[in-house]
């Protein structure tokens, strides 16, 4: 009986890290997001894929040195690789490109599309299927992430859509959820840290790659020339440690679904640093979805 409790007692633990642990990643992103604001328009898509995850190499090596490096299982490794090839270089080159393209606030609600493409791919390929109270907590998630993001479209200008920027916005997402399900293949034999370093430099070694095939190597390497600013350096350190790593720590430790769910409350953390920070009045509308997708979170946290 005591056995039992106790390894209920560590699953219960394992699922409250892995739910604190997507929603730290989705919390650094918007710190990111708003970090970024403005770099990367001036720079291409590819230019700015590559240096940043040079330097999220760079910054994942220095914490290797710390904790250390466990041998990689060589079918983990391939699908690692294969995850960084889809993710970092196709789906973040994809997702600069449609930001390019497309108002940010058309670009966000698109990528809400992402937790419904991983979930049916996690149900097709991983064979998870949520609880009821899983998919309460999905849909009141998604439900008050969406309310919050419907309240700046009133806002938002012009609402016309490039067609290029809608197509590179949805193979971004194809992308990134994709490279998701074939990251939680690797993750069983290998620790987040180090899976997030392989990833990156899977997906920098890609970069570099078609750079050279394409001899844009000094043009796609201009930011570091022009030098980089602290912003930008911040951005790249809290997106790699807080996005990326929280992000693998997270989907290690919960299903996809549920992982990838947390994940999308980016926008929620973004509306109280839009007040504080960029001192901007939020519509009534983005404050009832922030109420509605809370206790959604709440559910998912407490459902193990």
């Amino acid at each position: 009986m005591i056995p039992s409790q106790i390894l209920d007692a560590i699953r219960v633990s394992g699922h409250a890290v892995g739910v604190c642990a997507a929603l730290g990643s989705a919390a650094s992103w918007a710190v990111g997001t708003i970090l970024f604001k403005g770099i990367g328009e001036r720079f291409p898509a590819s230019s700015m894929t590559l240096v940043k995850s040079l330097l999220s190499v760079l910054l994942l090596s220095a914490g290797l040195i710390f904790v250390g490096w466990r041998k990689v299982p060589f079918s983990s490794l391939g699908w690692l690789i294969l995850s960084g090839l889809i993710g970092i270089a196709a789906g973040d080159t994809c997702f600069f490109a449609a930001l390019r393209l497309l108002p940010v606030h058309q670009l966000i609600i698109l990528m809400m599309l992402a937790p419904g493409i991983t979930l049916l791919l996690a149900i097709l390929f991983l064979s998870e299927t949520p609880s009821p109270i899983g998919w309460l907590g999905i849909a009141m998630v998604l439900s008050g992430v969406t309310l919050t993001l419907a309240a700046d479209l009133p806002r938002g200008g012009h609402r016309a859509r490039a067609p290029a920027g809608l197509v590179f916005g949805i193979l971004s997402i194809l992308c990134m959820g994709v490279s998701v399900i074939i990251a939680k293949v690797g993750l069983n034999t290998v620790p987040a840290l180090q899976a997030t370093f392989l990833r990156m430099a899977a997906g920098l070694v890609g970069m570099f790659i078609v750079a050279l095939a394409k001899r844009q190597i000094k043009d796609w390497l201009e930011p570091l020339r022009e030098g980089l600013r602290w912003r930008f350096a911040l951005a790249v350190t809290i997106v790699t440690f807080g996005g990326f790593w929280l992000a693998l720590f997270s989907v290690k430790r919960l299903d996809v679904s549920v992982a990838n769910t947390l994940l999308a409350t980016e926008p929620l953390f973004a509306l109280p640093l839009s007040v504080f920070w960029l001192r901007e009045r939020p519509a009534a509308l983005a404050w009832s979805g922030a109420a509605v997708a809370f206790p959604g979170a709440l559910l998912l946290a407490f459902n193990t």
